[in-house]
This record gives C-alpha cells, structure tokens and sequence, in this order.
C-alpha cells in the first residue's frame, strides 16, 4: 500500500513539473521578449514594428492546476507601414510609416496546467499610455503632433497565452492580444493614414524566469 501511494504521489509530481511542490503555493520572477504588432485600422497590414515587453511577474496557486498570474511590464507597440508609389515626374517611390505606442501594462491571466511543461491560459490587460511617437516619409517628412491626433491614454486588450518549461523554473512564452476599445477615434486619425478606429493588435515570443516560496495555507 506504502509502495501504491508513494507510486501515485510520484505521477502526480511529474505531471506538474516545475509547480509540484505542494508547500509551494507563490511563484515570482521576470520576463523579457519581443512583441510583433501592428495596428488595426491604419491602412496598412502586417505585424512589422517590433517592440521590447519587459518586466516582473508573480505566480500565485489557487488550485492544483490552476493559477493566477499578473505582470507589470513596460511595452511597445505600434506600427509600420510601406506603401509603394508612381509619380510621373519622380518615378516610383516609397511612403513610409512609422507609429510607436509605448505602455505601463500589468496583464492578469487565469493559467491551466496541462502537464509538466506545458500551461494555457487566458485574461485580460490594462495598459497606461506613456509615451507616442507617429511620423511618416513620403515626398516629405511628417510628425504628427499627439496633441492633435490624440490617442486613449488606457489601452485594455484580451490576452491568450501559452507557456512551455525548458528548464529550471525557465519557460518559453507566447501571447496574443488584442484591444477590446478603440485606441484612438476615427476622427483623430492623420488624414489619409486610416479609416475607421484604431486598435492594438499584437502577439509576443519571450522568456519568462520564475522562483518559487512560500507555504501551503
């Protein structure tokens, strides 16, 4: 019978991996990665500006499986777009561009333990606003003044995630987001740079570090 428990108590550890120990119940580290966006509703496609998602995170078990995570990072979002023109006079040429919102962000994800490396998950973020810089290169060069083509200063997206061990307390994350408000109205909006209002559409590939402590209530 010692033998059958001990056999049990062993299946149980490797399916949870790195989140086994049952006297643990907090998890907190870092995470670093590189986030690939693009904004929906600027009249260019594609997830080309790529941006720095960094910060802390704290893991907090609530059921075997089941944990709550929150972050608070520094993230850069944004986007950019290339269009090819013709001019009779210049020949063909090139517009360009450049859009980068930078946030505050502390995202909090409900995450499920498949096994012993791999975790789903799904929540929702909130980001501040802290910095905008929006310019374009066409014949000319354009900066746009933030005063006059305002954005939201929140930004709350939809957040699914996937996250894969490769070592000791080392895992492999990506995210998905998207924004569940507009970020900036249509009316705001760079005349000839978009139609219709804008949000934050973006996934991010990064590294996630975690140490546990802490006793089983």
């Amino acid at each position: 019978m010692a033998l059958f428990a001990s056999n049990i108590a062993n299946a149980q550890s490797k399916s949870v991996g790195f989140f086994a120990n049952p006297d643990r119940f907090f998890y907190g580290g870092i995470t670093a990665g590189a986030n690939f966006s693009t904004v929906d509703g600027d009249g260019y496609g594609g997830y080309h500006k790529v941006g720095l998602n960094a910060g802390g995170i704290v893991y907090i078990k609530v059921l075997k499986r089941l944990f709550v995570s929150m972050e608070i990072l520094y993230t850069e979002k944004g986007s950019v777009g290339v269009m090819e023109y013709n001019n009779y006079y210049t020949g063909t040429g090139f517009d360009k561009y450049y859009l980068k919102l930078n946030y505050a962000e502390v995202p909090v994800i409900f995450n499920f333990q498949l096994d012993k490396r791999w975790q789903i998950g799904v929540g929702a973020s909130y980001g501040q606003l802290v910095k905008v810089k929006e310019e374009a290169v066409t014949q000319q060069y354009y900066n746009f003044d933030p005063a006059t083509h305002p954005f939201h200063k929140q930004d709350y997206n939809f957040v699914i995630k996937g996250s894969m061990q490769i070592g000791d307390g080392l895992f492999v994350n990506a995210k998905y987001q998207y924004s569940l408000s507009t970020i900036r109205d249509a009316n705001n909006i760079p005349l000839g740079y978009g139609g219709g209002a804008q949000y934050n559409n973006f996934f991010n590939l990064g590294l996630m570090y975690l140490i546990g402590s802490g006793q089983a209530r």
